[in-house]
């Protein structure tokens, strides 16, 4: 029996998909919840079978090095002014 159809309780895992899905494309959404599933499997991507403090080393630092490199640019202030005239003039 599938858990995601015979509970209405959402655990984590769904959470987590279902921020997945709302931010990636399939693609995306298909290589991320592929990696999650060899990790559930028992993949271990380089990293030591017991705790290994690289792993959340690694996800602050992709964190950081992503977000610090965005560029937050300040809005230009434009000055309008009206013109009277063209079609819309009576």
């Amino acid at each position: 029996m599938s858990v995601a159809k015979d509970s209405l309780e959402i655990n984590d895992f769904h959470k987590s998909l279902q921020l997945l899905a709302k931010q990636l494309d399939k693609k995306d959404y298909s290589f991320v919840a592929g990696v999650m599933f060899r990790l559930y499997m028992g993949m271990k991507f380089d990293y030591l079978d017991q705790f290994d403090p690289n792993v959340m080393h690694d996800i602050k630092m992709i964190w950081h090095n992503f977000h610090e490199r965005k560029v937050k640019r300040k809005a230009k202030l434009l000055k309008l002014s009206v013109v009277r005239g063209g079609k819309n003039e009576k």
